[in-house]
Protein backbone atom coordinates (compact mmCIF):
# COMPACT_ATOMS: atom_id res chain seq x y z
CA UNK A 1 0.00 0.00 0.00
CA UNK A 2 0.97 3.38 -1.04
CA UNK A 3 0.31 6.57 1.33
CA UNK A 4 0.26 9.62 0.71
CA UNK A 5 2.98 11.61 2.64
CA UNK A 6 1.15 14.67 3.66
CA UNK A 7 -2.79 13.75 2.92
CA UNK A 8 -2.79 17.20 2.00
CA UNK A 9 -4.84 16.51 1.68
CA UNK A 10 -28.31 7.57 -4.69
CA UNK A 11 -28.41 11.35 -4.67
CA UNK A 12 -31.76 12.34 -2.92
CA UNK A 13 -32.78 15.81 -4.51
CA UNK A 14 -36.00 16.96 -3.13
CA UNK A 15 -38.54 17.70 -5.66
CA UNK A 16 -41.35 20.17 -4.83
CA UNK A 17 -44.85 19.05 -7.10
CA UNK A 18 -46.59 21.28 -8.84
CA UNK A 19 -50.16 20.48 -8.12
CA UNK A 20 -51.92 21.71 -10.88
CA UNK A 21 -53.42 24.75 -10.02
CA UNK A 22 -52.73 28.07 -11.86
CA UNK A 23 -52.02 30.88 -9.51
CA UNK A 24 -52.13 34.25 -9.55
CA UNK A 25 -49.44 36.17 -9.18
CA UNK A 26 -51.01 38.37 -6.32
CA UNK A 27 -51.74 35.47 -4.41
CA UNK A 28 -50.46 35.42 -1.26
CA UNK A 29 -47.32 33.57 0.23
CA UNK A 30 -47.29 31.20 2.99
CA UNK A 31 -44.87 29.57 4.76
CA UNK A 32 -45.30 25.49 4.96
CA UNK A 33 -43.68 24.51 8.15
CA UNK A 34 -43.50 20.82 9.67
CA UNK A 35 -43.02 20.89 13.00
CA UNK A 36 -40.86 17.55 14.75
CA UNK A 37 -43.76 17.78 17.01
CA UNK A 38 -46.84 17.43 14.31
CA UNK A 39 -45.26 14.04 12.53
CA UNK A 40 -48.06 11.26 12.14
CA UNK A 41 -50.38 13.51 14.51
CA UNK A 42 -53.82 11.89 14.57
CA UNK A 43 -55.26 15.42 13.80
CA UNK A 44 -54.03 18.46 12.97
CA UNK A 45 -54.39 21.69 15.09
CA UNK A 46 -53.52 25.34 14.95
CA UNK A 47 -49.49 26.11 16.27
CA UNK A 48 -48.79 27.00 19.52
CA UNK A 49 -49.24 30.73 20.35
CA UNK A 50 -46.03 30.89 21.74
CA UNK A 51 -44.26 28.88 19.51
CA UNK A 52 -45.33 31.18 16.58
CA UNK A 53 -44.59 34.21 18.61
CA UNK A 54 -40.45 32.38 18.51
CA UNK A 55 -40.90 32.26 14.77
CA UNK A 56 -41.84 36.02 14.61
CA UNK A 57 -39.22 37.27 16.87
CA UNK A 58 -36.65 35.43 14.77
CA UNK A 59 -37.84 36.49 11.32
CA UNK A 60 -38.52 39.75 12.50
CA UNK A 61 -42.13 39.78 10.70
CA UNK A 62 -45.85 39.17 11.45
CA UNK A 63 -46.68 35.95 10.74
CA UNK A 64 -50.71 34.85 10.79
CA UNK A 65 -51.46 31.18 10.88
CA UNK A 66 -54.04 30.10 8.53
CA UNK A 67 -54.60 26.00 8.94
CA UNK A 68 -52.61 23.59 7.63
CA UNK A 69 -51.78 20.99 4.70
CA UNK A 70 -53.30 17.46 4.55
CA UNK A 71 -50.34 16.34 6.15
CA UNK A 72 -50.56 18.54 9.44
CA UNK A 73 -47.81 21.16 8.60
CA UNK A 74 -48.50 24.78 9.79
CA UNK A 75 -49.41 27.23 6.96
CA UNK A 76 -48.35 30.79 8.12
CA UNK A 77 -49.41 33.60 5.97
CA UNK A 78 -46.68 36.50 5.46
CA UNK A 79 -47.25 39.66 4.78
CA UNK A 80 -48.60 41.33 1.67
CA UNK A 81 -45.32 42.54 -0.57
CA UNK A 82 -42.91 40.12 0.52
CA UNK A 83 -40.92 39.24 -2.78
CA UNK A 84 -40.57 35.62 -3.10
CA UNK A 85 -36.67 36.15 -2.56
CA UNK A 86 -37.07 37.59 1.01
CA UNK A 87 -39.93 34.87 1.82
CA UNK A 88 -37.55 32.24 1.18
CA UNK A 89 -34.93 34.02 3.57
CA UNK A 90 -37.49 33.90 6.05
CA UNK A 91 -38.37 30.13 5.79
CA UNK A 92 -34.79 29.61 6.45
CA UNK A 93 -34.87 31.31 9.35
CA UNK A 94 -37.58 29.61 10.74
CA UNK A 95 -36.02 26.27 9.59
CA UNK A 96 -33.14 26.81 12.28
CA UNK A 97 -35.76 26.93 15.03
CA UNK A 98 -35.64 23.75 17.21
CA UNK A 99 -38.42 21.48 16.46
CA UNK A 100 -38.89 22.85 12.95
CA UNK A 101 -37.86 19.70 10.22
CA UNK A 102 -38.69 21.87 7.43
CA UNK A 103 -40.18 24.96 5.66
CA UNK A 104 -40.74 26.10 2.56
CA UNK A 105 -42.50 28.72 1.06
CA UNK A 106 -45.77 28.53 -1.45
CA UNK A 107 -48.64 30.11 -2.59
CA UNK A 108 -51.39 29.31 -0.34
CA UNK A 109 -53.99 28.25 -2.72
CA UNK A 110 -50.54 25.71 -3.62
CA UNK A 111 -49.85 24.83 -0.34
CA UNK A 112 -53.60 23.62 0.39
CA UNK A 113 -54.47 22.44 -2.84
CA UNK A 114 -55.38 18.98 -4.30
CA UNK A 115 -51.56 16.19 -4.24
CA UNK A 116 -49.59 16.49 -7.82
CA UNK A 117 -50.60 13.17 -10.91
CA UNK A 118 -48.26 12.35 -12.85
CA UNK A 119 -49.18 13.94 -16.33
CA UNK A 120 -46.71 11.99 -17.97
CA UNK A 121 -48.21 10.69 -21.43
CA UNK A 122 -49.34 7.24 -21.23
CA UNK A 123 -49.73 7.66 -17.32
CA UNK A 124 -52.49 5.12 -15.83
CA UNK A 125 -53.83 5.20 -12.33
CA UNK A 126 -54.96 1.67 -10.60
CA UNK A 127 -54.13 2.29 -6.96
CA UNK A 128 -54.93 5.34 -4.64
CA UNK A 129 -53.50 5.75 -0.66
CA UNK A 130 -56.32 6.81 1.38
CA UNK A 131 -56.39 7.61 5.10
CA UNK A 132 -59.64 8.34 6.53
CA UNK A 133 -59.72 11.32 9.54
CA UNK A 134 -61.26 8.42 12.17
CA UNK A 135 -58.11 6.86 13.20
CA UNK A 136 -58.22 2.87 11.78
CA UNK A 137 -55.86 0.24 13.45
CA UNK A 138 -57.91 -2.16 12.11
CA UNK A 139 -59.27 -2.68 8.83
CA UNK A 140 -62.07 -0.19 7.13
CA UNK A 141 -65.26 -2.07 6.75
CA UNK A 142 -67.57 -3.08 4.19
CA UNK A 143 -70.13 0.32 4.71
CA UNK A 144 -67.20 2.86 4.69
CA UNK A 145 -65.29 1.58 1.35
CA UNK A 146 -68.83 1.36 -0.02
CA UNK A 147 -69.37 4.91 0.82
CA UNK A 148 -65.91 6.03 -0.33
CA UNK A 149 -66.62 4.26 -3.35
CA UNK A 150 -69.80 6.44 -4.26
CA UNK A 151 -67.95 9.33 -2.98
CA UNK A 152 -65.11 8.87 -6.19
CA UNK A 153 -67.39 7.77 -8.64
CA UNK A 154 -65.05 4.54 -8.83
CA UNK A 155 -65.25 0.84 -7.74
CA UNK A 156 -62.68 0.46 -5.16
CA UNK A 157 -61.33 -2.47 -3.06
CA UNK A 158 -59.31 -2.46 0.14
CA UNK A 159 -55.61 -4.32 -0.73
CA UNK A 160 -53.30 -2.84 2.16
CA UNK A 161 -52.52 -0.99 5.13
CA UNK A 162 -49.52 1.38 4.69
CA UNK A 163 -47.43 3.03 7.40
CA UNK A 164 -48.91 6.20 8.87
CA UNK A 165 -52.49 4.88 9.24
CA UNK A 166 -53.38 5.08 5.64
CA UNK A 167 -54.74 2.24 3.02
CA UNK A 168 -54.08 1.08 -0.29
CA UNK A 169 -57.47 0.82 -2.51
CA UNK A 170 -57.35 -0.70 -5.72
CA UNK A 171 -59.78 0.31 -8.43
CA UNK A 172 -61.83 -1.60 -10.53
CA UNK A 173 -60.19 -0.19 -13.35
CA UNK A 174 -56.92 2.13 -14.47
CA UNK A 175 -57.84 5.62 -15.56
CA UNK A 176 -55.90 8.13 -17.07
CA UNK A 177 -54.04 10.53 -15.33
CA UNK A 178 -56.62 13.49 -15.27
CA UNK A 179 -59.42 11.02 -14.44
CA UNK A 180 -57.45 10.04 -11.26
CA UNK A 181 -56.97 13.84 -10.22
CA UNK A 182 -60.92 13.90 -10.66
CA UNK A 183 -61.79 10.91 -8.07
CA UNK A 184 -58.87 12.42 -6.06
CA UNK A 185 -60.77 15.79 -6.14
CA UNK A 186 -64.06 13.86 -4.98
CA UNK A 187 -62.46 11.94 -2.24
CA UNK A 188 -61.39 14.60 -0.78
CA UNK A 189 -64.74 16.24 -0.73
CA UNK A 190 -65.70 14.09 1.37
CA UNK A 191 -65.75 14.70 5.40
CA UNK A 192 -64.14 11.08 6.36
CA UNK A 193 -61.30 12.04 3.69
CA UNK A 194 -58.33 13.42 5.56
CA UNK A 195 -56.20 13.06 2.33
CA UNK A 196 -56.08 10.30 -0.99
CA UNK A 197 -52.67 10.10 -3.45
CA UNK A 198 -53.24 8.59 -6.54
CA UNK A 199 -50.70 6.27 -7.05
CA UNK A 200 -47.85 6.39 -9.67
CA UNK A 201 -44.36 4.55 -9.85
CA UNK A 202 -41.68 6.80 -8.89
CA UNK A 203 -38.28 6.03 -10.32
CA UNK A 204 -34.62 7.23 -8.57
CA UNK A 205 -33.29 10.72 -9.98
CA UNK A 206 -30.32 9.12 -11.39
CA UNK A 207 -30.01 6.96 -14.90
CA UNK A 208 -31.37 3.89 -15.09
CA UNK A 209 -28.59 0.91 -14.64
CA UNK A 210 -29.41 -0.20 -18.25
CA UNK A 211 -28.39 3.47 -19.06
CA UNK A 212 -24.95 3.39 -16.78
CA UNK A 213 -21.92 3.89 -18.39
CA UNK A 214 -19.24 1.17 -17.32
CA UNK A 215 -15.50 1.59 -19.04
CA UNK A 216 -13.42 -1.24 -19.80
CA UNK A 217 -10.66 -0.46 -17.80
CA UNK A 218 -9.20 -3.56 -15.44
CA UNK A 219 -9.69 -2.11 -12.29
CA UNK A 220 -12.67 0.02 -12.58
CA UNK A 221 -14.97 -2.48 -10.48
CA UNK A 222 -12.32 -1.82 -7.48
CA UNK A 223 -12.97 1.77 -8.03
CA UNK A 224 -15.62 2.11 -5.36
CA UNK A 225 -15.35 6.32 -5.23
CA UNK A 226 -17.25 6.10 -8.74
CA UNK A 227 -19.73 3.34 -8.27
CA UNK A 228 -23.28 4.13 -8.86
CA UNK A 229 -26.40 1.75 -8.13
CA UNK A 230 -26.85 -1.72 -6.29
CA UNK A 231 -23.84 -2.62 -4.33
CA UNK A 232 -22.37 0.87 -4.56
CA UNK A 233 -21.43 2.39 -1.02
CA UNK A 234 -22.62 5.48 0.51
CA UNK A 235 -19.26 6.94 0.47
CA UNK A 236 -19.05 7.06 -3.60
CA UNK A 237 -19.23 10.04 -5.43
CA UNK A 238 -22.28 8.32 -7.82
CA UNK A 239 -19.91 9.37 -10.89
CA UNK A 240 -21.10 6.31 -12.99
CA UNK A 241 -24.20 8.05 -13.00
CA UNK A 242 -23.48 10.94 -14.10
CA UNK A 243 -21.28 9.34 -17.45
CA UNK A 244 -25.04 8.68 -18.63
CA UNK A 245 -25.07 12.28 -19.07
CA UNK A 246 -21.63 13.33 -19.69
CA UNK A 247 -18.29 11.42 -19.70
CA UNK A 248 -16.66 14.64 -20.95
CA UNK A 249 -15.58 15.84 -24.54
CA UNK A 250 -12.57 15.63 -26.46
CA UNK A 251 -13.26 18.64 -27.95
CA UNK A 252 -14.51 20.57 -25.56
CA UNK A 253 -10.35 20.95 -23.76
CA UNK A 254 -11.76 21.32 -20.36
CA UNK A 255 -7.75 21.92 -18.89
CA UNK A 256 -6.90 21.27 -14.83
CA UNK A 257 -4.10 22.11 -13.60
CA UNK A 258 -2.72 19.98 -11.05
CA UNK A 259 -0.96 21.52 -8.58
CA UNK A 260 1.33 19.22 -7.09
CA UNK A 261 4.33 17.02 -6.96
CA UNK A 262 4.61 16.92 -11.48
CA UNK A 263 3.64 14.25 -13.03
CA UNK A 264 5.42 10.96 -14.32
CA UNK A 265 6.74 12.05 -17.45
CA UNK A 266 9.44 10.76 -19.62
CA UNK A 267 8.89 8.00 -18.55
CA UNK A 268 5.22 8.23 -19.01
CA UNK A 269 2.78 6.72 -17.51
CA UNK A 270 0.50 5.22 -19.75
CA UNK A 271 -2.72 5.87 -18.08
CA UNK A 272 -1.93 9.59 -18.25
CA UNK A 273 0.18 10.05 -21.73
CA UNK A 274 -3.74 10.52 -23.63
CA UNK A 275 -4.46 13.25 -21.46
CA UNK A 276 -0.75 15.70 -21.36
CA UNK A 277 -1.19 18.56 -23.71
CA UNK A 278 2.05 18.45 -26.30
CA UNK A 279 3.44 21.17 -27.46
CA UNK A 280 6.01 19.06 -30.31
CA UNK A 281 4.86 15.59 -32.44
CA UNK A 282 7.49 14.05 -30.90
CA UNK A 283 6.12 14.13 -28.04
CA UNK A 284 9.08 15.19 -25.28
CA UNK A 285 7.90 18.63 -24.21
CA UNK A 286 4.09 19.07 -22.70
CA UNK A 287 2.25 22.29 -21.41
CA UNK A 288 3.32 22.71 -17.42
CA UNK A 289 5.77 24.11 -15.58
CA UNK A 290 8.21 23.66 -12.74
CA UNK A 291 8.00 26.16 -10.40
CA UNK A 292 9.79 25.02 -7.44
CA UNK A 293 12.50 27.30 -7.36
CA UNK A 294 15.05 25.67 -4.43
CA UNK A 295 17.69 23.53 -6.65
CA UNK A 296 18.22 20.97 -4.47
CA UNK A 297 14.35 20.50 -3.71
CA UNK A 298 13.76 20.82 -7.51
CA UNK A 299 16.13 17.62 -7.95
CA UNK A 300 16.70 18.18 -11.60
CA UNK A 301 19.73 20.41 -11.16
CA UNK A 302 18.09 23.81 -11.72
CA UNK A 303 15.62 26.04 -10.34
CA UNK A 304 11.65 27.31 -12.28
CA UNK A 305 11.79 25.39 -16.07
CA UNK A 306 9.52 24.22 -18.35
CA UNK A 307 9.32 20.62 -17.11
CA UNK A 308 6.89 19.28 -14.87
CA UNK A 309 8.19 16.26 -14.58
CA UNK A 310 8.28 14.66 -11.36
CA UNK A 311 11.54 14.07 -10.03
CA UNK A 312 10.67 11.71 -6.82
CA UNK A 313 10.47 12.77 -3.67
CA UNK A 314 12.51 10.76 -1.72
CA UNK A 315 14.56 12.14 1.06
CA UNK A 316 17.14 10.62 3.48
CA UNK A 317 17.51 11.71 7.03
CA UNK A 318 17.85 14.97 7.49
CA UNK A 319 17.87 16.19 3.52
CA UNK A 320 15.47 18.93 4.40
CA UNK A 321 17.65 20.44 7.01
CA UNK A 322 16.78 20.55 11.07
CA UNK A 323 16.93 16.87 10.53
CA UNK A 324 13.82 16.42 8.37
CA UNK A 325 12.99 14.50 7.68
CA UNK A 326 13.24 12.07 11.05
CA UNK A 327 13.27 8.97 8.64
CA UNK A 328 14.33 8.37 5.46
CA UNK A 329 11.23 8.56 2.86
CA UNK A 330 10.32 6.98 -0.46
CA UNK A 331 8.69 8.87 -3.86
CA UNK A 332 5.25 9.65 -3.06
CA UNK A 333 4.66 10.21 -6.99
CA UNK A 334 2.01 12.28 -5.62
CA UNK A 335 0.71 14.45 -8.06
CA UNK A 336 0.40 11.27 -10.59
CA UNK A 337 -1.99 9.99 -7.95
CA UNK A 338 -4.38 13.01 -7.92
CA UNK A 339 -3.74 13.84 -12.10
CA UNK A 340 -4.72 10.03 -12.31
CA UNK A 341 -8.08 10.20 -9.99
CA UNK A 342 -9.01 13.54 -12.07
CA UNK A 343 -8.37 12.10 -15.43
CA UNK A 344 -6.89 9.40 -16.01
CA UNK A 345 -7.29 7.26 -19.46
CA UNK A 346 -10.51 5.72 -19.61
CA UNK A 347 -12.02 2.73 -21.72
CA UNK A 348 -8.53 2.06 -22.79
CA UNK A 349 -9.04 -1.60 -21.20
CA UNK A 350 -5.88 -0.98 -19.18
CA UNK A 351 -5.68 0.57 -15.64
CA UNK A 352 -8.20 2.81 -13.67
CA UNK A 353 -10.90 5.08 -15.11
CA UNK A 354 -10.95 9.12 -14.28
CA UNK A 355 -13.43 11.08 -13.36
CA UNK A 356 -13.51 12.88 -16.62
CA UNK A 357 -12.47 10.81 -19.79
CA UNK A 358 -11.09 13.61 -21.66
CA UNK A 359 -9.97 16.81 -19.60
CA UNK A 360 -6.02 17.89 -19.90
CA UNK A 361 -4.16 17.56 -17.57
CA UNK A 362 -1.90 20.74 -16.66
CA UNK A 363 0.92 19.52 -14.45
CA UNK A 364 2.15 22.17 -12.09
CA UNK A 365 5.21 21.25 -10.02
CA UNK A 366 5.40 22.55 -6.85
CA UNK A 367 6.10 20.23 -4.79
CA UNK A 368 9.56 18.65 -3.97
CA UNK A 369 11.41 16.30 -1.44
CA UNK A 370 10.88 18.90 1.38
CA UNK A 371 7.32 20.58 0.60
CA UNK A 372 6.55 24.05 -1.52
CA UNK A 373 7.45 27.15 -0.34
CA UNK A 374 4.60 29.40 0.01
CA UNK A 375 5.85 31.80 -3.12
CA UNK A 376 5.98 28.82 -5.44
CA UNK A 377 2.52 27.99 -4.66
CA UNK A 378 1.25 31.17 -5.17
CA UNK A 379 3.34 31.90 -8.46
CA UNK A 380 1.62 28.52 -9.84
CA UNK A 381 -1.70 29.72 -8.89
CA UNK A 382 -1.12 32.58 -11.35
CA UNK A 383 0.62 30.91 -13.88
CA UNK A 384 -2.15 28.15 -14.04
CA UNK A 385 -4.77 30.55 -14.07
CA UNK A 386 -2.96 32.72 -17.10
CA UNK A 387 -0.73 35.14 -16.08
CA UNK A 388 1.70 36.35 -18.22
CA UNK A 389 4.01 37.59 -16.26
CA UNK A 390 4.57 35.10 -13.95
CA UNK A 391 9.16 35.13 -12.66
CA UNK A 392 11.37 32.72 -14.77
CA UNK A 393 7.97 31.36 -16.83
CA UNK A 394 6.27 31.72 -19.72
CA UNK A 395 2.50 32.13 -20.39
CA UNK A 396 0.81 28.88 -20.26
CA UNK A 397 -0.75 27.92 -23.30
CA UNK A 398 -3.61 26.32 -21.56
CA UNK A 399 -5.10 28.52 -19.02
CA UNK A 400 -6.55 25.95 -16.62
CA UNK A 401 -10.54 26.18 -16.33
CA UNK A 402 -10.11 24.24 -12.84
CA UNK A 403 -7.44 23.91 -10.54
CA UNK A 404 -6.93 21.70 -7.86
CA UNK A 405 -4.54 21.85 -4.71
CA UNK A 406 -4.34 19.02 -2.94
CA UNK A 407 -1.85 20.26 -0.06
CA UNK A 408 -1.68 23.20 2.83
CA UNK A 409 -0.14 24.76 5.51
CA UNK A 410 -0.33 25.69 9.16
CA UNK A 411 -1.58 29.53 9.35
CA UNK A 412 -4.41 31.08 11.23
CA UNK A 413 -5.82 33.01 8.17
CA UNK A 414 -4.71 33.32 4.63
CA UNK A 415 -2.20 35.01 3.66
CA UNK A 416 -2.46 37.90 1.14
CA UNK A 417 0.20 35.62 -1.24
CA UNK A 418 -2.01 33.29 -1.67
CA UNK A 419 -5.02 35.01 -1.29
CA UNK A 420 -4.21 37.26 -4.54
CA UNK A 421 -3.07 34.77 -6.62
CA UNK A 422 -6.73 32.84 -5.65
CA UNK A 423 -8.50 36.76 -6.45
CA UNK A 424 -7.02 36.84 -9.64
CA UNK A 425 -7.83 32.91 -10.90
CA UNK A 426 -11.10 33.57 -10.21
CA UNK A 427 -11.22 36.83 -11.73
CA UNK A 428 -10.06 34.36 -14.80
CA UNK A 429 -13.16 31.87 -14.21
CA UNK A 430 -11.02 29.14 -12.82
CA UNK A 431 -12.49 27.07 -10.56
CA UNK A 432 -10.11 26.59 -7.38
CA UNK A 433 -10.39 23.24 -5.64
CA UNK A 434 -8.35 22.73 -1.96
CA UNK A 435 -8.03 20.03 0.52
CA UNK A 436 -9.30 20.56 3.65
CA UNK A 437 -6.10 18.66 5.46
CA UNK A 438 -5.49 15.91 7.14
CA UNK A 439 -4.59 17.06 10.86
CA UNK A 440 -8.38 16.28 12.39
CA UNK A 441 -8.74 19.43 12.91
CA UNK A 442 -10.67 22.61 12.06
CA UNK A 443 -9.13 23.72 8.56
CA UNK A 444 -9.63 27.38 9.66
CA UNK A 445 -6.07 26.94 10.79
CA UNK A 446 -5.04 25.66 7.62
CA UNK A 447 -4.44 27.58 4.60
CA UNK A 448 -4.81 27.73 1.51
CA UNK A 449 -8.30 25.68 2.50
CA UNK A 450 -9.61 28.70 4.67
CA UNK A 451 -8.98 30.94 1.66
CA UNK A 452 -11.99 32.89 0.53
CA UNK A 453 -13.14 31.78 -2.65
CA UNK A 454 -11.96 28.63 -2.62
CA UNK A 455 -14.11 25.26 -2.80
CA UNK A 456 -12.87 23.12 0.45
CA UNK A 457 -13.29 19.77 0.11
CA UNK A 458 -12.91 17.47 3.40
CA UNK A 459 -12.75 13.15 2.95
CA UNK A 460 -15.27 10.68 3.62
CA UNK A 461 -14.76 6.90 3.88
CA UNK A 462 -16.49 4.35 1.90
CA UNK A 463 -19.67 4.65 4.31
CA UNK A 464 -19.56 8.04 4.04
CA UNK A 465 -18.51 8.70 7.16
CA UNK A 466 -15.79 11.45 8.35
CA UNK A 467 -12.72 9.91 7.61
CA UNK A 468 -10.67 9.78 10.48
CA UNK A 469 -7.94 11.91 9.64
CA UNK A 470 -9.98 14.45 7.97
CA UNK A 471 -10.05 18.65 8.44
CA UNK A 472 -13.42 19.69 9.24
CA UNK A 473 -14.75 23.39 9.57
CA UNK A 474 -17.19 26.14 8.31
CA UNK A 475 -14.94 26.62 5.48
CA UNK A 476 -15.94 22.96 3.94
CA UNK A 477 -18.13 23.83 0.87
CA UNK A 478 -18.71 19.67 0.46
CA UNK A 479 -17.00 16.39 1.55
CA UNK A 480 -15.63 13.20 -1.10
CA UNK A 481 -14.55 9.91 -0.87
CA UNK A 482 -10.95 10.16 0.27
CA UNK A 483 -11.11 6.61 1.63
CA UNK A 484 -9.40 5.01 5.01
CA UNK A 485 -6.97 2.47 4.67
CA UNK A 486 -6.06 2.41 8.07
CA UNK A 487 -3.81 3.47 10.77
CA UNK A 488 -1.46 1.02 9.14
CA UNK A 489 -2.17 1.03 5.68
CA UNK A 490 -3.90 -2.61 6.39
CA UNK A 491 -7.03 -2.09 4.36
CA UNK A 492 -5.74 -0.80 1.38
CA UNK A 493 -8.70 -1.97 -0.93
CA UNK A 494 -10.29 1.28 1.39
CA UNK A 495 -8.70 3.99 -0.22
CA UNK A 496 -8.50 5.36 -3.38
CA UNK A 497 -7.18 3.62 -6.78
CA UNK A 498 -5.22 5.63 -9.24
CA UNK A 499 -1.54 6.00 -11.20
CA UNK A 500 1.50 5.24 -9.13
CA UNK A 501 4.95 4.22 -10.03
CA UNK A 502 6.61 1.28 -7.70
CA UNK A 503 10.19 3.28 -8.06
CA UNK A 504 11.35 4.26 -4.61
CA UNK A 505 13.17 7.22 -5.85
CA UNK A 506 13.82 8.19 -9.62
CA UNK A 507 10.91 7.57 -12.23
CA UNK A 508 10.99 4.22 -14.56
CA UNK A 509 9.27 2.74 -17.05
CA UNK A 510 9.21 -0.47 -15.60
CA UNK A 511 8.07 1.08 -12.53
CA UNK A 512 4.60 2.71 -13.95
CA UNK A 513 1.59 0.74 -12.04
CA UNK A 514 -0.76 1.67 -9.86
CA UNK A 515 -1.70 1.97 -5.89
CA UNK A 516 -4.30 3.11 -3.25
CA UNK A 517 -4.33 6.08 -0.76
CA UNK A 518 -5.82 8.17 1.13
CA UNK A 519 -6.42 11.41 2.14
CA UNK A 520 -8.24 14.58 1.53
CA UNK A 521 -5.57 14.99 -1.11
CA UNK A 522 -7.37 11.82 -2.87
CA UNK A 523 -11.15 13.63 -2.33
CA UNK A 524 -10.21 16.79 -4.06
CA UNK A 525 -9.69 15.48 -6.93
CA UNK A 526 -12.72 13.68 -7.38
CA UNK A 527 -14.72 17.12 -6.69
CA UNK A 528 -11.94 18.43 -9.84
CA UNK A 529 -13.17 16.11 -11.82
CA UNK A 530 -17.15 16.62 -11.39
CA UNK A 531 -16.60 20.17 -11.89
CA UNK A 532 -15.15 19.47 -15.06
CA UNK A 533 -18.17 17.49 -16.09
CA UNK A 534 -19.83 20.15 -14.90
CA UNK A 535 -18.02 22.22 -17.46
CA UNK A 536 -18.34 20.15 -20.48
CA UNK A 537 -22.05 20.23 -19.69
CA UNK A 538 -22.51 24.21 -19.56
CA UNK A 539 -23.05 24.75 -23.45
CA UNK A 540 -24.14 27.97 -22.46
CA UNK A 541 -21.10 29.34 -20.53
CA UNK A 542 -24.12 30.03 -17.09
CA UNK A 543 -21.21 28.58 -14.53
CA UNK A 544 -19.01 30.75 -12.72
CA UNK A 545 -16.96 29.60 -10.07
CA UNK A 546 -19.78 30.69 -7.50
CA UNK A 547 -22.35 29.32 -9.34
CA UNK A 548 -20.23 25.79 -9.55
CA UNK A 549 -19.75 26.09 -5.54
CA UNK A 550 -23.07 26.55 -5.28
CA UNK A 551 -24.49 23.48 -7.43
CA UNK A 552 -22.16 21.05 -6.12
CA UNK A 553 -23.42 22.20 -2.08
CA UNK A 554 -26.80 22.22 -3.34
CA UNK A 555 -26.52 18.92 -5.00
CA UNK A 556 -24.52 17.08 -2.23
CA UNK A 557 -25.83 14.16 -0.71
CA UNK A 558 -27.02 14.15 3.20
CA UNK A 559 -24.34 12.47 5.62
CA UNK A 560 -25.59 9.04 7.29
CA UNK A 561 -27.74 9.42 9.71
CA UNK A 562 -25.90 9.10 13.26
CA UNK A 563 -22.28 9.66 11.58
CA UNK A 564 -20.06 12.24 12.85
CA UNK A 565 -21.12 14.65 10.24
CA UNK A 566 -25.20 14.86 11.73
CA UNK A 567 -23.81 14.36 15.61
CA UNK A 568 -20.83 15.95 17.16
CA UNK A 569 -19.57 17.83 13.74
CA UNK A 570 -22.91 18.77 12.43
CA UNK A 571 -22.22 21.97 10.42
CA UNK A 572 -19.04 21.33 10.04
CA UNK A 573 -18.52 18.91 6.96
CA UNK A 574 -20.07 21.06 4.38
CA UNK A 575 -22.91 20.19 2.61
CA UNK A 576 -23.14 16.61 2.41
CA UNK A 577 -21.25 14.27 0.00
CA UNK A 578 -20.72 15.32 -3.29
CA UNK A 579 -23.29 13.71 -6.41
CA UNK A 580 -21.67 13.81 -9.52
CA UNK A 581 -24.66 12.79 -10.99
CA UNK A 582 -26.83 15.10 -9.52
CA UNK A 583 -23.98 18.08 -10.38
CA UNK A 584 -24.36 17.56 -13.53
CA UNK A 585 -27.91 17.02 -14.34
CA UNK A 586 -28.49 20.54 -12.56
CA UNK A 587 -25.95 22.07 -14.70
CA UNK A 588 -28.02 20.58 -17.69
CA UNK A 589 -31.22 21.72 -16.00
CA UNK A 590 -29.71 25.67 -16.58
CA UNK A 591 -29.18 25.31 -19.82
CA UNK A 592 -32.75 25.21 -20.79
Amino acid sequence: MIKSPYKPLASIIPLLLATGFVLAEDAPLTAVVMLRSDVATEEPHQIDPALLAQLQAKTGYALKWTGNTRTHAQLLQLPAGISAENAKAIASKIETADGVLWAVVQNESKATGFSAVSTASGASISEFVIKLKSSHKSKPKAAEIERLSAAAGARLSLENPVAGGAWVFALERSVSAAEAAEIEKRLEASAEVAYADAVGIAHATAAAAEDWVTPNDKFFPDMWHLLSGEGSEYGSSNTQAAWSLTTGDKNARIPVAVIDTGILFSPTHPDLASHLVYKNDAQTEIVGWDMITNKQWARDGNGRDKNPKDEGTWAKVGYCGGGKPEEAENSSWHGSHVAGTVSAGTNNRIGVSGVNWYAKLIPVRALGPCGGAEYDISDSIWWAAGYPYVPKAKISLEPAKVINMSLGGPSEQCSDLYQSAINFALSQGSVVLVAAGNEKSNSAGVQPANCPGVITVAAVDRYGELAPYSNYGAEVAVAAPGGDTGPAGERPEDGILSTLSTDKKGPTAEGMNYGYMDGTSMATPVVSGIVSLMLTADANGKLTPKKIKEILMNTAKPFPEGSRCTTTLKGLCGAGIVDAYAAVQAVQALQQ
